[in-house]
């Protein structure tokens, strides 16, 4: 076993024991390490490229878990007079400030407070004091992106504190900081961990100006998979970690020990708690996503424009063709006028329409949603969702495929009302002496029978349009919450969205047309 001297400022209010992590593809990051962490005290996790540090932090943030594919993790937490298993529990203990901040883009600075606040305890007096000091030339009311780099940091501090954990985590805080910054950063941070009184965890790979506020430092070692504490001194710790590298192993080298734990086969416990992961979903905050992907996917001029275009193409291209270029139209036309209304009505509202509309709305949102959550995976809000106790499974994927049920409802009505006006105006050109009376009646004879609240086969034309919609907005969702470790997987993730969304639509609608032409035949039969 490995442990780390146990030798703090402070009595500890955190301990981790026998903790081993290791990753789905077998590699054993941590073998029965043993740390504490006390009060008010400022710690650098430190080790070279690879050996663990942000899956530690991972781990004990709750964005990973042995409940998560492949991993294999043990050991416990004690904190608070409270013992969780690993094995069988994902935890929050961490509160994580991002390297890229995950800030929520689409809030302002007080709604990024607010949603955070909102999903936590509340917080105690000397937490509010330390907000209100970092953020004392900050307006609350300006949108995140409008900030300074400095501002943006601060807020994504203050919205983590706001999280209420036991343990703050800072991801490469100095990363693109000059000397002045850093400088200025540390003594922040420093004057953050004494007033609120929570232990700060710093990962650091540039820690020259960040160790002279430490008391001390945590270095991952790979050689034994341990946890080794260290001295805050620079040229100390730049001595292990070059001991490390000069005798550094590839994987495929390592020895098999030691062991990965067993494979945890309990259900992962989710419990209420401060350092145990619950996510309750608000009301407010569900309405006010839902109302941004309504308007994104649904009201927006862009959405009604783009799906109204595609309407009036369809009414008039049908429409124009089949009564201007019909063979011997003007022997034909007397006879066949009004059922050719009443074909034209089929096809168009039956099929055209809604095959149209649903391809229109698979290209526009499915890029859009897959953008819009590749960005979120990419820029980590996802995991800060999760780390605050934010249900994104709700506020989200939720939010999108509800909004995207109604814009399949909204869009496809709006697609029907005007291909039909487009049609009626288009007949009425060619025919200009003849009444629309006479076009509606041929036009609906069959479609809409005397009586008859709704059209007929509107059934038909919402099994079509409402899950090929939706399945698509799925589809986009998939590939959007993949991982995003660069910008091209962003961009590749749209390209399969659309893809496989659009092909969705088209094999959905192309099968329920099939299938209702089978159910109708004999009544098409009689009636065209």
């Amino acid at each position: 076993m490995n442990q780390a001297a146990t030798a703090h400022p402070a009595a500890p209010i955190v301990a981790v024991e026998k903790l081993t992590i290791a990753q789905p593809h077998g590699r054993v990051l941590l073998h029965e390490a043993d740390f504490q962490l006390a009060a008010g005290e400022v710690v650098i996790l430190a080790g070279p490229s690879g050996s663990g540090k942000s899956t530690l932090v991972n781990l004990l943030s709750g964005a990973i878990s042995s409940a998560d594919e492949g991993w294999r993790i043990s050991g416990h937490v004690r904190y608070a007079g409270t013992r969780v298993d690993l094995a069988r529990e994902r935890i929050t203990l961490g509160g994580v400030v991002f390297q890229n901040f995950a800030l929520f883009d689409e809030l302002t600075v007080g709604q990024n407070l607010s949603i955070a606040g909102d999903h936590n305890e509340a917080v105690g007096t000397a937490l509010v004091t330390a907000i209100d000091g970092l953020l004392k030339d900050v307006d609350r009311s300006a949108p995140v992106n409008a900030c300074s780099g400095g501002q943006r940091q601060r807020v994504a501090i203050a919205r983590t504190l706001l999280g209420n954990h036991p343990v703050l985590f800072l991801d490469e805080p100095n990363s693109g900081l000059d000397v002045s910054a850093s400088k200025r950063l540390a003594a922040l941070i420093k004057s953050l961990s004494r007033d609120v009184g929570v232990p700060v965890v710093i990962i650091a790979h540039h820690y020259r100006h960040l160790i002279d506020v430490a008391d001390r430092v945590l270095m991952l070692d790979p050689r034994r998979h341990a946890l080794v504490e260290l001295p805050a001194n620079a040229r100390r710790v730049e001595r292990e970690l070059e001991a490390i590298e000069a005798v550094a192993v590839p994987f495929d080298e390592m020895r098999a020990e030691p062991l990965a734990p067993e494979k945890a086969t309990a259900t992962i416990a989710v419990s209420a708690g401060p350092m145990r992961a619950s996510a309750a979903w608000r009301l407010s905050w569900t309405l006010r996503f839902l109302a941004g992907y309504l308007w994104e996917l649904c009201f927006s001029p862009s959405a009604l424009l783009f799906v109204g275009l595609g309407s009036v193409i369809v009414g008039f291209v049908t429409t124009w063709f089949i009564f201007q270029y019909l063979p011997f139209r003007d022997l034909l036309m007397p006879i066949i006028h009004s059922d050719a209304l009443a074909g034209l009505a089929f096809s168009e509202l039956r099929v055209l329409a809604p095959l149209t509309t649903g391809v229109l709305i698979a290209t526009r949102n499915t890029a859009l949603i897959g953008a819009d959550i590749g960005h979120k995976v990419y820029s980590d809000q996802i995991k800060s969702m999760r780390n605050l106790n934010i249900p994104h499974d709700v506020y989200l994927t939720g939010t999108v495929l509800v909004a995207s049920a109604v814009a399949s409802v909204v869009l496809v009505i709006m697609s029907e009302c005007l291909t039909t006006w487009v049609a009626m105006a288009t007949w009425s050109y060619i025919f200009p002496d003849e009444s629309t009376y006479m076009w509606r009646d041929q036009y609906f004879q069959r479609m809409w029978p005397p009586g008859e609240l709704i059209m007929d086969g509107t059934g038909w034309i919402a099994a079509k349009a409402i899950p090929s919609i939706v399945g698509a907005a799925g589809i986009a969702l998939y590939f959007g919450y993949r991982p995003k470790s660069t910008v091209v997987d962003i961009n590749q993730s749209i390209a399969q969205a659309l893809i496989w969304g659009l092909s969705f639509v088209l094999i959905w609608q192309s099968a329920l047309t099939l299938i209702e032409f089978k159910y109708v035949s004999a009544r098409l039969e009689t009636t065209f």
